[in-house]
Protein backbone atom coordinates (compact mmCIF):
# COMPACT_ATOMS: atom_id res chain seq x y z
CA UNK A 1 0.00 0.00 0.00
CA UNK A 2 1.05 3.18 -0.65
CA UNK A 3 2.29 5.29 2.00
CA UNK A 4 0.30 8.58 0.90
CA UNK A 5 -3.12 8.50 0.53
CA UNK A 6 -4.66 9.07 -3.21
CA UNK A 7 -7.37 11.38 -1.66
CA UNK A 8 -8.55 13.06 1.20
CA UNK A 9 -12.46 14.21 1.91
CA UNK A 10 -14.13 15.40 4.86
CA UNK A 11 -11.34 14.61 7.16
CA UNK A 12 -10.78 10.90 5.67
CA UNK A 13 -7.61 9.74 3.53
CA UNK A 14 -8.48 7.07 1.33
CA UNK A 15 -6.21 4.02 -0.28
CA UNK A 16 -6.83 2.21 -2.75
CA UNK A 17 -5.32 -1.42 -2.42
CA UNK A 18 -5.98 -3.18 -5.89
CA UNK A 19 -5.81 -7.27 -5.85
CA UNK A 20 -4.85 -9.13 -9.14
CA UNK A 21 -8.07 -11.55 -9.18
CA UNK A 22 -8.24 -14.87 -11.28
CA UNK A 23 -11.76 -16.33 -11.06
CA UNK A 24 -12.09 -19.51 -11.67
CA UNK A 25 -13.78 -19.93 -15.27
CA UNK A 26 -14.75 -23.04 -17.85
CA UNK A 27 -12.48 -23.43 -20.37
CA UNK A 28 -14.17 -22.31 -23.22
CA UNK A 29 -14.83 -18.93 -21.70
CA UNK A 30 -12.63 -15.89 -22.99
CA UNK A 31 -9.63 -15.45 -20.27
CA UNK A 32 -8.58 -11.38 -19.91
CA UNK A 33 -5.28 -11.19 -19.65
CA UNK A 34 -5.62 -9.05 -16.48
CA UNK A 35 -8.37 -8.66 -14.23
CA UNK A 36 -8.29 -6.57 -11.01
CA UNK A 37 -10.45 -6.24 -7.44
CA UNK A 38 -9.77 -3.50 -5.13
CA UNK A 39 -10.84 -2.58 -1.85
CA UNK A 40 -10.35 0.84 0.12
CA UNK A 41 -8.47 1.60 3.47
CA UNK A 42 -10.06 4.50 4.94
CA UNK A 43 -8.79 6.45 8.01
CA UNK A 44 -8.74 9.64 9.53
CA UNK A 45 -6.76 12.48 7.75
CA UNK A 46 -2.84 12.14 8.96
CA UNK A 47 -3.26 8.83 11.06
CA UNK A 48 -1.25 6.01 9.75
CA UNK A 49 -3.63 3.57 7.26
CA UNK A 50 -1.64 0.37 9.16
CA UNK A 51 -3.57 1.98 12.75
CA UNK A 52 -6.21 0.59 14.40
CA UNK A 53 -8.82 2.78 13.71
CA UNK A 54 -8.14 2.59 9.58
CA UNK A 55 -10.89 0.23 8.36
CA UNK A 56 -10.46 -1.89 4.72
CA UNK A 57 -13.74 -1.88 2.57
CA UNK A 58 -13.77 -4.60 -0.50
CA UNK A 59 -15.44 -3.24 -3.24
CA UNK A 60 -18.89 -4.96 -4.00
CA UNK A 61 -18.39 -4.87 -7.92
CA UNK A 62 -17.24 -6.62 -10.65
CA UNK A 63 -13.59 -7.03 -11.55
CA UNK A 64 -11.84 -4.51 -13.40
CA UNK A 65 -9.73 -4.94 -16.79
CA UNK A 66 -7.42 -1.65 -16.01
CA UNK A 67 -5.30 -0.97 -12.38
CA UNK A 68 -6.41 2.16 -13.18
CA UNK A 69 -10.30 2.22 -13.00
CA UNK A 70 -9.93 0.01 -10.16
CA UNK A 71 -8.40 2.39 -7.82
CA UNK A 72 -10.18 5.47 -9.23
CA UNK A 73 -13.21 3.26 -8.33
CA UNK A 74 -12.12 2.43 -4.79
CA UNK A 75 -11.75 5.83 -3.80
CA UNK A 76 -15.21 7.07 -5.15
CA UNK A 77 -16.34 4.41 -2.97
CA UNK A 78 -14.59 5.55 -0.50
CA UNK A 79 -16.23 8.91 -1.04
CA UNK A 80 -19.90 7.24 -0.66
CA UNK A 81 -19.07 5.42 2.36
CA UNK A 82 -18.35 8.62 3.94
CA UNK A 83 -21.16 10.16 2.50
CA UNK A 84 -23.56 7.27 4.42
CA UNK A 85 -24.64 6.06 0.85
CA UNK A 86 -23.15 2.39 0.63
CA UNK A 87 -25.76 0.14 2.90
CA UNK A 88 -23.91 -1.67 5.64
CA UNK A 89 -21.00 0.16 5.64
CA UNK A 90 -19.69 3.88 7.72
CA UNK A 91 -16.99 5.09 9.13
CA UNK A 92 -18.61 5.92 12.54
CA UNK A 93 -16.33 5.40 15.63
CA UNK A 94 -13.14 6.21 13.57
Amino acid sequence: MDTSPSSSYKGFDFYPVVYRLDPPREWYERRPDRSYSASVVICREGQDPASEPARKFPLRAEAWEDLGAAERAAVMVGHDIVDGLVDGQDVSGM
